[in-house]
């Protein structure tokens, strides 16, 4: 007496099922490669023909055209930059502020940023360029 199995042996892949894992595949390195790509608050900064490199100990506001204010990578309001700048300073013990300001800003908002920097108890303030080519 032969006992028959009820379960057959598959002899190829299904074509549709790898199409689906392809197509999710391809769908997830999309999306994580466009959280890879932005990587800062893009600014178009001055040129200069002077340098000075940034110390370690720094504190980074970026100012960009459309008028947001950013402490390190976090949006913040200027009526709250004085008292988070004052926190920041007084962890990292006098550092270096750099603001990055966008060259299209009015140059009475950077002096408005500056002020500020200054009440929240900044010793030492740079405003950053790029260089000019030669």
């Amino acid at each position: 007496m032969k006992l028959e199995t009820r379960y057959k042996r598959m002899t190829a892949l299904n074509p549709i099922s790898i199409a689906d894992i392809v197509l999710l595949l391809l769908i997830f390195f999309l999306l994580t490669s466009t959280f890879v790509i932005q990587q800062g608050i893009r600014v178009k900064l001055p040129k200069a023909f002077s340098e000075e490199s940034a110390t370690p100990d720094r504190i980074m506001i970026t100012m960009t055209k459309e008028g947001q204010l950013f402490l390190e990578d976090g949006l913040v309001g200027l009526d709250k930059l004085e008292v988070l700048l004052k926190e920041t300073i007084e962890e990292l013990g006098n550092p270096l502020v750099v603001i990055r300001a966008d060259r299209t800003i009015i140059i009475e908002k950077v002096v408005r940023v500056m002020d500020i920097t200054r009440e929240a108890g900044a010793g030492k303030l740079l405003i950053a360029t790029e260089p000019i080519e030669k």
